[in-house]
C-alpha cells in the first residue's frame, strides 16, 4: 500500500497514494494500520482524494479500523464521488464524517 502519515497535533493524517482501494489493497492496510494503531493520535483522518474507486473489502477494512481505534474520531477527506456514495449507500457516512479539506477535518479537534 502506498500511503504517507503526517501528524498534525492530536491529528494523524494518512494520504493514500492509491487508484483502487479493493481486495488487492484491503489486508496490507489493515494490517499497516494495527501496526500504526498506538501512534496515530486521537484523530485519523484518510484522505482519500486519490481512490477511485472502492469495494467492500476495502469499505470492510476501513470498519475494522475503525473498530479497532475505538475511542478515537475517524474522519475522512475529499472522497471521490464513487466513494463518497458507498459510504453514503452503505450508512458508514454515519459513523465516520466526511470533510471537502484536511485543514476542515483538522480543525474540529478542540
Amino acid at each position: 500500500m502506498q500511503y504517507e502519515i503526517i501528524n498534525q497535533g492530536q491529528c494523524t493524517i494518512l494520504q493514500i497514494k492509491e487508484e483502487r482501494f479493493d481486495a488487492k489493497l484491503a489486508p496490507s492496510f489493515r494490517s499497516e494500520l494495527e501496526q500504526l494503531s498506538e501512534s496515530i493520535g486521537t484523530h485519523l483522518v484518510m484522505d482519500l482524494s486519490e481512490v477511485r474507486f472502492m469495494d467492500s473489502s476495502g469499505l470492510g477494512a476501513v470498519m475494522a479500523v475503525y473498530k479497532m481505534l475505538r475511542g478515537k474520531k475517524i474522519s475522512v477527506v475529499n472522497p471521490q464521488r464513487a466513494v463518497k456514495e458507498l459510504l453514503k449507500l452503505t450508512r458508514m457516512d454515519k459513523l465516520i464524517t466526511s470533510f471537502d479539506s484536511i485543514e476542515d477535518a483538522v480543525a474540529t479537534v478542540a
